[in-house]
């Protein structure tokens, strides 16, 4: 990855842009989501002198995530609410759900109140006060999606992506040297990464979305392969171009957007005299964080 321009004055948004021409199809260097067993905190929560307070199932560090997590997308903790106290949070979520493992009590949020007990489950909306009363000694578990809230920076004073200006004449320089590449084509295409600076450790443009060049020479065919993600794909120039997708025939119209949907079989073919060449945005970033990310070859 580098940093170019090539224009003399200097500007923050071009300044800011990263490129990435991938080598190997879906190259995301990204952690697997562990299989663990929560004991410790299971028997902290039920320990008989334990406080009131919540105990996080938290392997962030495992799944390389700044912010607490069980999973990539799911926190889990254990709540425990003694007798006669108050628990009060409010955490940055769209939904919280809950399972009553020991004892009873209310919960109150969103100016209403309820009472539960041993068996029950409940849900209460994300981002609200919420406060807890003990009426004997209860252990709930409880989920909420913060970690995907936090990953999509959706949280109110969280970062964003900075304004970032991809121009035509470095996304040029690349693509030259993607296609004086030589060896076994290990990609779906040749094409160049668009990636701001907040999401280039994940290879993405966005958290959710990866955009791209993506180019294929005169008399071309791309090898057939299928994805998890999504494909919207721009023609930019595709005269005498057509896809393959699901065995049918789509062919290029100037300046037009075709759907590829996820996990059909599909290819390009490039029979006009030019280079061909979209703009190709997917929901990549998305089954990353999620680690459903999966490709492979169909021929």
């Amino acid at each position: 990855m580098a940093n170019t321009s090539s224009t003399a004055m200097s500007d923050p948004a071009a300044d800011r842009a990263l490129f990435y021409a991938p080598e190997v199809a879906f190259d995301r260097p990204i952690p697997e989501v562990p299989p663990v067993v929560f004991a410790d905190q299971r028997n902290a929560a039920f320990t008989p002198d334990a406080p009131t307070g919540h105990i996080a199932c938290d392997i962030a560090e495992a799944l390389g995530s700044p912010w607490p997590a069980t999973t990539p997308t799911m926190l889990a903790r254990y709540v425990v609410v003694r007798s006669g106290e108050r628990l009060a949070h409010q955490f940055i979520s769209t939904g919280e759900v809950y399972y009553v493992i020991r004892g009873s009590g209310e919960t109150r949020c969103a100016g209403e109140g309820f009472h539960w007990k041993q068996g029950d489950a409940f849900c209460l909306p994300g981002g609200q006060p919420v406060e807890h009363l003990g009426a004997e000694r209860a252990v709930l578990m409880m989920v909420t999606n913060e970690p995907e809230l936090a990953y999509l920076r959706a949280a109110s004073g969280e970062s964003t992506i900075a304004p970032t200006l991809f121009r035509a004449e470095a996304t040029e320089e690349y693509l030259r040297a993607v296609h004086g590449r030589n060896g076994e084509q290990l990609s779906a295409g040749k094409s160049v990464v668009f990636l701001s600076a907040m999401m280039a450790e994940r290879r993405v443009t966005t958290p959710t979305m990866l955009s791209s060049i993506n180019t294929l020479e005169p008399g071309g065919d791309q090898r057939p392969h299928r994805h998890s993600s999504v494909a919207l794909t721009l023609s930019i120039a595709g005269e005498g171009v057509y896809s393959l997708v699901d065995g049918e025939r789509v062919d290029w119209l100037p300046d037009t957007l075709f759907v590829t949907p996820p996990n059909v079989v599909h290819s390009h073919h490039n029979r006009g005299t030019a280079m061909m060449r979209s703009y190709v945005v997917q929901d990549t970033g998305l089954h990353s964080q999620l680690r459903t990310t999966n490709f492979g070859w169909a021929d």
